[in-house]
């Protein structure tokens, strides 16, 4: 679903990160988690891609949730059903991975 190439889907993930040394906000939070979306082949080629990005942003991935295909996924409001689609159509059309709002915690 959402993406125009058939052997290229939307899959999505719920992903616990920390701040690792070297990312923009290293020392001020310790982690937090975002939803992700990303075109893939499967949900393992999804995963590499975030993991390549994650990464890249120094962010260490601490733990993830789940990585599924996003398609249908029903949301509790119209307005969470709206927002996370449209995400979804802005995954499908981009090679990167699109991100959420991040969540995170504080350092203690």
């Amino acid at each position: 679903m959402f993406s125009p190439d058939p052997n290229r889907l939307v899959y999505w993930a719920n992903i616990e990160f920390s701040y690792q040394k070297g990312s923009k906000h290293h020392g001020e939070f310790e982690g937090g988690w975002v939803y992700c979306f990303v075109q893939g082949v499967d949900a393992r080629d999804a995963m590499e891609q975030f993991q390549l990005e994650f990464a890249g942003r120094k962010l260490g991935i601490e733990f993830v949730e789940f990585v599924s295909l996003y398609n249908e996924v029903p949301w509790q409001t119209e307005e969470d059903q709206a927002h996370y689609d449209a995400i979804a159509v802005q995954a499908s059309s981009s090679e990167e991975v699109v991100f959420d709002s991040f969540e995170v915690y504080e350092r203690r």
